[in-house]
């Protein structure tokens, strides 16, 4: 008998158009959306996360989107408790999740489960953030290097959140978080056990082209002053929200005197490389997740996309929502 996976999850790289194929995808299926995405999780960040608009947000109910403040530390650990209870609640209505986002580490944390870091003392994460503070997060980069070298050639030098997260891993436990990662999981969260995870892939020259008009459009669009306004009322640059893409850069602008220019093209060339970095997430972890992806052409509209999502689970179900071939991709 067929049998359908128990949650949808649209996945890839930032811009390659997730938003509008899952409101595409609720015009096919009784689904609720989840976030599956670090930056969109914080309420205050609406300029350049690129988040569902309340209008888009209508079209089916929405959840975790701004569950967090600018201030507030995200996880992978985190994301993954709370969502959780969020899976189990659409599945009782009787509806599909559909985990919409390209952050590969929280969502592999719901999948696959966690690491078995043990909880940080409070005092370690204190003197790290405040380090982090004091010194900015390529300081605390080449410290990493030294404790964890296989995870920092992994991080980007001012990926604050992750590196922090790893030094207070070294500092705490004397043990890598590279070598804790290697330690059998925990259980996935939730209990699920059919997921069907779906990749949306443009050629990498028209993901550019998207990505830097996009990040110009922010620019021009609100950015500036969002991020004026949240700095104004005393937010710290440092503060884990606006480490965001195009936030550090605004921010550069608005307190160092980066002329505007310049930092639009720092903004436009990190995320070019976060994008790549999402790309060899996936290629990496597909085999695991059985991941299909979708390579899609630019200009392809969001419900012939939509339409190929739903003959990829569609199949998915006929093998009784079990693992997919176990090759990195596949095109529908």
């Amino acid at each position: 008998m067929a049998r359908e996976p128990e949650v949808l999850a649209l996945v890839g790289a930032t811009g390659t158009g997730k938003t509008a194929v899952s409101l595409a995808l609720a015009r096919h299926l009784d689904l609720e959306v989840v976030c599956g995405d670090s930056r969109q999780l914080y309420a205050e960040l609406d300029a350049a996360t690129g988040k569902p608009t309340a209008a888009e947000r209508a079209v089916a109910p929405h959840h975790l989107f701004d569950a967090l403040g600018v201030t507030d530390a995200a996880s992978a650990g985190g994301y993954a408790r709370a969502a959780a209870p969020v899976l189990a609640g659409i599945r009782r209505r009787g509806r599909v999740p559909l985990v919409v986002g390209g952050t590969g580490l929280y969502l592999k944390a719901l999948y696959r489960g966690l690491a078995p870091v043990p909880d940080i003392p409070a005092t370690i994460r204190e003197a790290v953030r405040a380090a982090l503070a004091a010194h900015g997060p390529e300081r605390l980069h080449a410290e990493l290097a030294g404790h964890d070298p296989e995870l920092a050639r992994r991080l980007a030098p001012r990926d604050g959140q992750r590196v922090t997260r790893a030094l207070e891993v070294a500092r705490a436990t004397g043990r890598p978080l590279s070598a804790w990662q290697r330690e059998p999981r925990d259980a996935p969260f939730g209990g699920v056990e059919r997921w069907h995870l779906v990749e949306l892939r443009l050629p990498r020259p028209a993901l550019h082209r998207r990505l830097d008009g996009r990040t110009r459009g922010f620019f021009a669009e609100g950015l500036l002053e969002e991020t004026r306004a949240l700095l104004a009322r005393g937010v710290p640059r440092t503060a884990p929200g606006l480490s965001s893409l195009g936030y550090a850069e605004a921010a550069r602008h608005l307190l160092d005197g980066v002329p505007l220019e310049r930092a639009l093209a720092q903004a436009q060339a990190a995320t070019r490389r976060y994008a790549k970095r999402q790309e060899t997430w996936w290629r990496h972890e597909g085999p695991r997740a059985a991941l299909v992806t979708l390579d899609i052409m630019e200009g392809e509209a969001a419900e012939a996309i939509a339409r190929r999502v739903l003959a990829s689970w569609r199949e998915r179900a006929l093998t009784g929502g079990g693992p997919a071939p176990t090759v990195a991709s596949q095109t529908v």
